[in-house]
């Protein structure tokens, strides 16, 4: 997913290093990863993504470990689809791997003809982290919360514009779902990814749009914009002034946007084991912890059964939202 609203992200992660995320070891896990050609992270999003810089931390890591090749495979393309693809028909011999976001599971009900099944044809491994969103509005928006949002959408129908990264995305769902719960009318202003919203809601040409929270908090703060509500059912440890979308009567309302590695379907569970351990252990690591949360992203790591559980959740959660928008496949 890509946010390009935090100028620090780049600088951030490549200060990171390779060293961070698997700086422990391995156990078993060279001999569970069969032959001796290069392990492929397969990213379906372009360079500078969230994703993208997430794998370039594994990938030192991981072949100094392994004492194997790693190779970051950029896949952009089809929202997701090109890449998730090379994955979906690769061998499930541990040398492809794959890191993806949440909004992958709702590619079937926003396109007739996908290639793949986004449940079946994946071997879930360990979820990375999540991101908590927050809705935000220009300062010209005679509102300062959920509440007054809602009634003055409902005195207003069909006036109101929300920009968005584009169809499909974790923003444009979050919005669809508001609309959807509150019985009201906004108009999607789809872009072609964040750079152009932010512009644009800066600017006063869209009212209304979804961003990560640990953006748009100083953004708020230098009166670029105004926070209407985090879209996590509880208030953010980072950010615990800041009140949520469920607080503000818009209720059951808990979103939030994930990453999570996987593999091809068939991968042998004790090679399942192996990369979710190492990652589970890096992942616990303070020094990561910090990294990753600088950049708003919540280490939230877990089991293969936990992502699988999730992924399904997810998956029905998505479809009935986009069923009562009522938009179709194209």
């Amino acid at each position: 997913m890509d946010h390009p609203f935090n100028p620090k992200r780049r600088t951030l992660l490549a200060a990171a290093g390779g060293s961070l995320l698997l700086g422990a070891a391995l156990p078993g896990l060279a001999q569970t990863a069969s032959g001796s050609g290069p392990i492929k992270i397969v990213v379906p999003f372009s360079p500078g993504t969230t994703p993208d810089l997430m794998a370039r931390l594994l990938d030192p890591r991981l072949s100094q470990r392994l004492g194997r090749p790693v190779i970051v495979d950029n896949k952009p393309g089809a929202s997701g689809i090109l890449g998730m693809d090379a994955v979906a028909k690769a061998a499930p011999d541990g040398q492809t791997l794959m890191i993806g976001t949440s909004t992958a599971l709702t590619i079937p009900y926003f396109y007739k003809k996908v290639p793949f099944d986004v449940i079946q044809s994946f071997q879930p491994i360990t979820m990375i982290g999540r991101t908590n969103f927050a809705l935000v509005a220009h300062p010209s928006l005679p509102v300062a919360n959920a509440k007054e949002l809602i009634a003055y959408l409902k005195k207003n129908p069909g006036k109101l514009t929300y920009g968005s990264p584009g169809k499909g995305t974790f923003h444009h769902l979050v919005m669809e779902q508001l609309a959807s719960q509150t019985g009201t009318t906004i108009t999607h202003v789809p872009y072609k990814g964040s750079a152009g919203v932010f512009t644009d809601l800066v600017g006063g040409h869209v009212n209304l749009a979804i961003m990560p929270l640990h953006v748009a908090a100083p953004l708020e703060a230098s009166g670029k914009l105004k926070i209407i509500g985090a879209t996590r059912a509880e208030r953010d440890r980072s950010y615990p002034k800041i009140a949520t979308l469920q607080e503000g009567g818009i209720t059951p309302f808990n979103n939030d946007a994930w990453y999570a590695v996987w593999g091809p379907k068939g991968m042998p569970k004790d090679m399942v084991a192996s990369y979710a351990a190492a990652l589970h252990e890096a992942l616990g690591n303070e020094e990561v912890k910090s990294k990753l949360d600088q950049q708003g992203v919540s280490v939230t790591p877990g089991t293969p059964e936990d992502l699988t559980r999730i992924s399904h959740a997810e998956y029905e959660h998505w479809g009935r939202v986009i069923k009562a928008a009522n938009i179709q496949p194209e």
